[in-house]
């Protein structure tokens, strides 16, 4: 199929790039070296809920090991940084992908040069869609029905984990959403198109802007085969190179 490299408006409302890693530096070390590294760029810390739990329980209850302790922010980007998790989110306005994956690898380069990373264990590529007053399954390809009967039209929150390349993706869709909007500033109802697309293995941070492409590929793959191509018409698709 072919895939637009844009649509208009943009439905995106964050990206998310994100490292688990294991390290050989302490827990409460890592943010500080990280920091030192990107405080001239980016302002904060902010403190993260988490950290008001006990460190015992944030270290061994397995729901925790991987949450961010703080967050520091900088115009369209928010970085988020734990003992052994590192993310970083486009915000607001989506900037575009060559900008975006160029910030990414930028970013990431720095972290690898720290050389506190001993080892990749997974990789995620992150991306919520917002539609302002529309049920997508009517506007998708999905068919969900229960003894013949549409369910479409019914209240939905479904979540798929399918095979997509190398990658896991994690395809999440629910059409009684409402978000919080930050350009412009409201609560808006709605559905959410959510795909996360994961990699779980060892790796090194040299294959890391090949592995952020091809992520990036399979999420744009996935994500216009689910559009009506009626739906996609109303978007003024664009199309060229991904």
């Amino acid at each position: 199929m072919d895939i637009p490299t844009k649509i208009t408006p943009c439905p995106i409302v964050e990206a998310i790039v994100e490292l688990r890693f294991v390290t050989n530096l302490p827990d409460d070390a890592v943010f500080g070296v990280i920091y030192n590294k990107f405080h001239n760029e980016f302002e904060g810390p902010e403190k993260l809920p988490v950290l008001q739990l006990p460190e015992a329980i944030r270290s061994q209850d397995p729901n925790l090991i991987y949450m961010p302790y703080y967050k520091l922010h900088k115009s369209n980007y928010i970085m988020q940084v734990g003992p052994k998790v590192f993310s970083l989110a486009n915000v607001k306005e989506y900037v575009g992908w060559d900008t975006f994956s160029d910030k990414i690898k930028d970013t990431f380069e720095k972290l690898s040069g720290l050389g506190i990373v001993d080892r990749i264990e997974r990789f995620g590529l992150r991306y919520i869609n917002f539609f302002a007053d529309i049920n997508i399954y009517e506007k998708s390809m999905l068919k969900i029905q229960l003894e013949n009967k549409n369910l479409f039209k019914n209240e939905n929150n479904l979540t798929i984990v399918m095979k997509t390349g190398d990658f896991a993706s994690k395809l999440i869709l629910v059409n009684n959403a409402q978000v919080k909007l930050q350009a412009p500033d409201k609560i808006a109802k709605g559905s959410i198109i959510d795909i996360d697309v994961s990699l779980e293995r060892k790796i090194k941070f040299e294959h890391i802007n090949e592995l952020i492409e091809n992520a990036h590929k399979e999420e744009k793959k996935l994500f216009f085969s689910l559009l009506n191509p009626d739906f996609l018409k109303t978007f003024d698709p664009k199309y060229g190179v991904i």
